[in-house]
């Protein structure tokens, strides 16, 4: 499950790169593919992180599916005359106040139908999420792997001009033991702007492991605006810390729109509802699988290759072509009942990489062999390449959400009409009439949950929420909070993934925007001075 996520995101954010990456040459009359910049250093590898145009805009455009939201239902209290009065709920000792995704306030306690159940009663909003986004992270992050450097210099560098830079300088502390991070503040004009500096050694694996990576963050909050005076100024002084501390080459990526892009925002003033939500409780199961999967490359003529052809043998096939840069990417997948196939590939310019994997069987027969040299002849890449891949063995882990208790919409919408009854009696909710209450039950179904598919009121009906016109429907992935979960799997110990530390400089949001003129224009206007600027790894 976790393995397709990841595929889904990477996918989905390579696609909005080559989007900007057409808006840049729209708006700048260049093919930005071919800019470059030559900093000189030996063997640097460029990775220039784009804006993240969430924060750019400000709030927004956030919320997330949830794994929990299929067996829950939720409903929004919008309709005209429904007024509540959380404070009533906040001082019975029965309800725990809760962080719960989007939401300004929340409550969470056991359903009075059922006590397995969990309900959630919170504050929302109907347009914005209310995604509390960190004060203390930065908004604009660049990053130069395979940095010829010496990180001892630069920290020597800092402290010798610690006392005549003008800024503070504070030092988080990195466990790992793998780099250092700088965090530098000052006051310019009106606002407190924050430059984040974080050299880490390269992982063996990536780039042969040369190099340092250096990645520098910009924050700038307590303004208003920033207009181009003071961005004028913000841009000025980083610039003289970066000659200060022998990091200058930085200087280069520092223009006007990026400084102004680095303002943390507040997000807009909205009406706010009451919702109630009914959750089943989730545990984690776990399955291993034995899996088999091999790598190989080929030189092929991309443009003559029939991935769809597949079809015709059984595979599902997704692909995606780009004519003009010469690539493509697919997956293509089998299930053969007693095993499941995939192929999944990208090429450019004629240069094809590969990857095969068989799940479900403990060895791989001439049947399951059978079936790729069949696909590969059908797609144009030759059945004797199969002969060619190496396999190896090993057995994957797998975890998946799953309801702790076998229990029916039926009783899910029992439970919604006791709480949403229990509440009006409680004075929590005022103006909900029966009529309202059985329409609501009559129209809730399992999976109408989550910011996308909640049920809100709109012209004369209960309707889920992405059905409503001007929705602001939002992409993203999320795990379920804790207290979705059984109070025995949330005891359990949590466990680290190697290598992550307490404080992370520049940490990875599992959210994507989804395509907003003012976040897609404010993502590519990054893109176009990046790719301007410096030479970007493909």
């Amino acid at each position: 499950m976790f393995r397709k996520l990841a595929v889904q995101l990477f996918e989905y954010f390579v696609q909005k790169l080559r989007y900007f990456r057409k808006i840049c040459t729209y708006l700048t009359g260049e093919n930005v593919k071919n800019s470059s910049y030559n900093l000189g250093i030996k063997d640097m590898v460029l990775v220039v992180a784009l804006v993240i145009a969430l924060i750019l805009s400000g709030f927004s455009v956030l919320a997330c599916y949830s794994s929990a939201s299929p067996y829950a239902v939720e409903v929004v209290l919008n309709k005209p005359g429904v007024v509540y009065d959380l404070s009533k709920l906040a001082g019975m000792e029965s309800a725990a106040s809760v962080d719960y995704f989007g939401a300004y306030s929340a409550y969470v306690y056991r359903s009075h139908y059922d006590d397995r159940l969990i309900v959630v009663v919170s504050e929302q909003g109907l347009k914005y999420a209310n995604v509390k986004i960190p004060a203390n992270e930065p908004v604009i992050t660049f990053v130069i792997k395979g940095l010829d450097i010496n990180p001892k210099q630069i920290s020597d560098n800092i402290e010798k001009v610690r006392g005549e830079l003008g800024w503070s300088v504070k030092t988080p502390s990195i466990p790992s033991g793998k780099g250092i991070v700088f965090v530098f503040t000052k006051t310019i004009g009106d606002a407190e702007v924050k430059v984040f500096l974080g050299i880490f050694e390269l992982a063996e694996e990536e780039e042969g492991g040369k190099g340092y990576t250096v990645k520098l963050g910009l924050l700038v909050r307590k303004a208003e605006e920033i207009s181009d005076e003071l961005a004028s100024k913000i841009k000025l002084e980083i610039e003289r810390l970066l000659d200060k501390i022998e990091l200058s080459q930085f200087k280069e990526l520092l223009k006007i729109n990026l400084v102004k892009g680095s303002l943390l925002r507040s997000p807009p003033e909205q009406e706010k509802y009451l919702a109630v939500r009914i959750q089943i409780p989730l545990k984690l199961e776990v399955t291993t699988t034995t899996v088999h999967t091999c790598s190989i490359s080929g030189r092929f003529n991309i443009s003559e290759l029939r991935f769809e052809t597949a079809e015709n043998l059984g595979w599902s096939v997704w692909v995606k072509r780009d004519t003009e840069d010469n690539y493509v990417g697919f997956a293509m997948s089998k299930n053969l009942g007693y095993a499941t196939l995939y192929v999944e590939g990208k090429g450019k310019d004629n240069e094809l990489y590969l990857s095969l994997r068989v799940e479900g069987v403990s060895s791989l027969s001439d049947a399951i062999l059978s079936e790729f040299k069949k696909v590969f002849k059908a797609v144009g890449l030759g059945e004797d390449l199969v002969g060619k891949c190496s396999f190896e063995k090993f057995e994957e882990s797998r975890g998946r959400f799953v309801p702790a208790y076998d229990i029916g919409e039926e009783d899910i919408r029992k439970a919604l009409r006791t709480e949403l009854k229990w509440l009006s009696e409680r004075g929590v909710i005022s103006g909900l009439s029966e009529d309202d209450i059985e329409d609501i039950v009559s129209t809730a179904k399992l999976g109408y949950a989550g910011w996308n598919s909640r049920l809100v009121w709109s012209e004369g009906k209960w309707v889920p929420y992405s059905s409503t016109e001007g929705a602001m429907v939002l992409r993203c992935v999320r795990a379920p909070p804790s207290f979705f979960m059984l109070e025995e799997e949330v005891n359990e110990p949590a466990v680290e993934s190697p290598g992550q530390a307490s404080y992370d400089l520049f940490p990875t949001a599992l959210y994507l925007t989804v395509s907003v003129v003012m976040a897609l224009l404010a993502g590519a206007a990054a893109y176009l001075i990046a790719r301007r600027s410096l030479p970007v790894e493909n």
